[in-house]
């Protein structure tokens, strides 16, 4: 009798890419389950899940924690067949989901986010392949869960103290069975905006990270550049409405070499609108390169004009000197729900000034020539065309000893 072969044998089935296999594990509807120690909770937060596309619901962590559990259980089966969901627990309440979900017991479980919980699973620990984990730690001690064991079998679950490492900035990635960061310099709460410990950097910093692990986890694609290409064109266009209707209420827009742009989506559509509109005839931009990250766009841009008008963003207040210009621009966009949160634009302000006569690299402070110093360290349009070339037969040409 013939061997009988499977769907799974066939040409059709192996022949698939992984975003075949991806689509068979994929909530139409991403479901989170938001979970803390109070009865009421940051409703900031609970608009910022919203705005990022997931249906959210609220579980405090109330009764003892068995009660707790299933009433966190009960919300996720709820969410229908084929319908997968995360939770993001903050405080206390990280304690009891990561203790609980060591092992494979909630099959529709793709995703924990936990914030500064006062105790983790041992260092070891591997949760399910099939969940994503990710723990934000704060302050300079964490609570560390282990489980003495004798000839195989599991005893009693003990709690040691453990100092975190300080790290650089925000969040030291930490060597786990899971993926974890501390910010030993902030307190518990930086998260939450009602608190007296937020921290808008630190939540930024993790928000971003949590983000990307739930979009990991319910296989989710950024949309990051319909939103940049959205705002490009309204802005090119001078469209103040549309450019603010991409924008939330107090997003900011800054140059920093010239400390121009807006604070708040009024101010961002007066600035596009009369004095970053209209842009030289010459103007011309061409993309270098371009990051997508999950809720961050950064931008390299090769920007050349004409100084023929007066370019307020650039050279505010200087009228036209008729010199070209050539420089690379890096543009950081941070979106929040489909909408711009931030951009921040940063060039080199000098190769600009040298390139429109403003500022001469020969002419060096008194205090400067004593020191042998005979020609400031600026560069013009070279700089800017080697980046774009990859290569310039000037590279180094200011280090004297090269």
């Amino acid at each position: 009798m013939p061997e009988q072969k499977s769907a799974f044998d066939t040409p059709w089935f192996n022949a698939q890419d992984n975003s075949f296999f991806n689509t068979l594990n994929k909530s139409k509807v991403p479901h989170l389950v938001l979970t803390a120690e109070t009865e009421d909770f940051d409703e900031e937060i609970i608009k910022q899940w919203r705005q990022e596309g997931f249906d959210t619901v609220y579980i405090p962590l109330m009764d003892g924690d068995d009660l707790y559990l299933k009433r966190v259980h009960n919300a996720g089966d709820s969410f229908g067949a084929g319908e997968y969901y995360g939770i993001v627990a903050y405080g206390d309440a990280g304690n009891v989901i990561l203790e609980d979900h060591r092992s494979p017991n909630t099959p529709k479980l793709c995703a924990i986010v936990a914030y500064y919980p006062s105790a983790i699973p041992s260092v070891k620990t591997k949760f399910p392949a099939s969940v994503k984990v990710l723990v934000h730690l704060a302050g300079s001690e964490i609570g560390v869960r282990n489980t003495a064991q004798a000839l195989g079998i599991q005893g009693k679950r003990k709690t040691t103290r453990k100092r975190l490492d300080p790290g650089e900035g925000y969040g030291q990635s930490l060597k786990l069975g899971y993926h974890a960061y501390t910010y030993a310099k902030q307190e518990a709460g930086f998260a939450e905006s009602d608190l007296e410990e937020y921290d808008p950097i630190a939540e930024s910093v993790a928000f971003t990270r949590s983000l990307s692990t739930l979009q990991k986890g319910f296989r989710l694609e950024p949309k990051l550049e319909a939103t940049r290409d959205e705002l490009v064109d309204s802005t090119k266009a001078g469209n103040a409405n549309k450019t603010a209707k991409n924008m939330r209420p107090f997003a900011h827009v800054i140059h920093g070499p010239t400390l121009t742009g807006g604070i708040g989506s009024k101010d961002i559509g007066r600035f596009y609108s009369n004095f970053f509109s209209p842009l030289p005839q010459s103007f011309s931009s061409q993309l270098l390169s371009r990051t997508i990250g999950t809720n961050r766009l950064v931008d390299e841009l090769l920007i050349s004009l004409t100084h023929s008008s007066v370019v307020p963003w650039l050279l505010p207040e200087i009228p036209p000197t008729n010199y070209k210009i050539e420089i690379v621009v890096v543009s950081i966009m941070c979106a929040r729900g489909g909408l711009l949160e931030s951009e921040h634009i940063y060039w080199d302000q000098a190769s600009v000034l040298a390139q429109v006569g403003l500022l001469n690299p020969k002419v060096v402070p008194e205090s400067m020539k004593k020191k042998g110093v005979k020609s400031l360290p600026i560069v013009g349009a070279e700089g800017a065309r080697a980046i774009k070339r990859g290569s310039s037969g000037q590279i180094n040409a200011l280090i004297k000893e090269w």
